[in-house]
Order: structure tokens, then C-alpha cells, then sequence
């Protein structure tokens, strides 16, 4: 694995060949076409600012993608890649992760608008977000798939690649996408997302909800 630290104002690191195992990642990119239509969140522009698929928490993964969303939590520990020392730990139901794509095979104008994450996880509000671990899983590449860090003044550029994983560190100002993918291709992910326990005197604090941002440049 080769890892790299960037230099930005969000912590955030990109490591390549992540998966020791090729074909295992191909079988877990093919385990997206094995998805039924209602079986992901369709957000689309209106509603969402964003056009993107993402599984559901009943939804049944396909076994060879469950076996690579569990190998980013068994091994990827990013307090240690970051030199920090957050007690975080990975959600295995996928809450906020699992399967995402971007669809625009057939011109579905997939894009995901710039957006801070909400900080504290909906079905458990003792948990605060702490890190975003995205594996690229498209095997072809196009600038259009890179993901776009933006701190609120400047933004960086991590480049998708398959079989990278990109992880940054969660925050107020960690807004994060991508304009209009190219059209006929669809953008694949697989996101592991992680947490930490919240003190009994966290949980008098504000914390950042969910929301886009249009006046962000891409």
C-alpha cells in the first residue's frame, strides 16, 4: 500500500491498493448490479441537492462487497494514520456509507452538491462523527469522479482511483463533492464511516447538522 498525507487544512490521506485482493473488488463491483431498484435511497436534485444512490440500513449486500466494506473496517484504523487520538470505531451497519453511485450511463446528470455531514449518527445520538473512508471501486477513471475537500476558503482535489481509499477527517468545515460526473458513466464507492462516543459533557454541545452548500466553488 502506498500512503498519501496531503497538505490541506482537513486532515485527509489517500492510500492505494488498499485491498490486497483484485478480483475480490471486481466481484464486490459487480455486487452493485445485484441491488433491486427499491432497495437503494434515490436522492435526486429537488430534494437532495445531489443525484446518488445509497443502500439502505435493511438492505442485503451482496457477499463480496460485504466482505470488502469489512476488510476497510477490520483494517483501517485512522487515528493512528492521523496521529490522533479520537477512541473512533467503525459503523458495520453503514449508516451514512455502504454502496454509492452516481449514475450517468443514461444520463441521469449524477453529481453530489458540496455538503458538511451531520456530526452526530441518527440512530445513535451518543455517536459523533469522526472520519469519512471512501473506496474508489470503478475500475475505468475520469476527472469528473474526483472528490472536492473544501475548508469554507480553499478546497483540495483527492483524485478517484480504483482501489484507493480516500479518508478525511470530519468537521464543521468539512464540506465535500463533486459536480456533474461525465455522461455514460456511473461512480462507484463503498464508504466506511467512523465514530466516537460522546462524553456526558459532549452531549450538551451543538453540533453541525447535515447541509449543502451552493455558494461553494467547485
Amino acid at each position: 500500500m502506498k500512503i498519501t498525507k496531503h497538505n490541506f487544512t482537513i486532515p485527509c490521506v489517500s492510500i492505494d491498493d488498499f485491498i490486497p485482493s483484485i478480483p475480490l473488488l471486481r466481484a464486490a463491483s459487480e455486487g452493485f448490479n445485484d441491488i433491486f431498484f427499491d432497495d437503494w435511497v434515490a436522492y435526486n436534485k429537488k430534494d437532495h441537492n445531489q443525484i446518488q444512490y445509497c443502500t439502505k440500513l435493511t438492505t442485503k449486500i451482496p457477499h463480496a462487497t460485504q466482505l470488502v466494506l469489512d476488510h476497510i473496517a477490520t483494517n483501517l484504523d485512522p487515528d493512528d494514520i492521523f496521529d490522533l487520538n479520537t477512541k473512533s470505531f467503525p459503523d458495520i451497519s453503514h449508516y451514512g456509507g455502504g454502496l454509492m453511485i452516481t449514475p450517468n450511463s443514461k444520463n441521469e446528470g449524477g453529481y453530489l452538491g458540496m455538503h458538511v455531514d451531520a456530526a452526530i449518527h441518527g440512530k445513535h445520538d451518543d455517536w459523533k462523527r469522526e472520519y469519512s473512508a471512501v473506496l474508489c471501486v470503478s475500475e475505468e477513471y475520469d476527472p469528473s469522479f474526483d472528490l472536492l475537500l473544501h475548508d469554507g476558503q480553499d478546497h483540495i482535489r483527492l483524485p478517484y482511483k480504483f482501489n484507493r481509499l480516500n479518508i478525511f477527517k470530519c468537521g464543521e468545515n468539512s464540506w465535500h463533492g463533486f459536480p456533474e460526473i461525465t455522461k455514460g458513466l456511473n461512480r462507484k464507492a463503498l464508504g466506511v464511516m467512523y465514530w466516537s462516543k460522546l462524553s456526558e459533557q459532549d452531549k450538551t454541545q451543538d453540533f453541525v447538522k447535515a447541509q449543502f452548500n451552493n455558494n461553494l466553488p467547485f
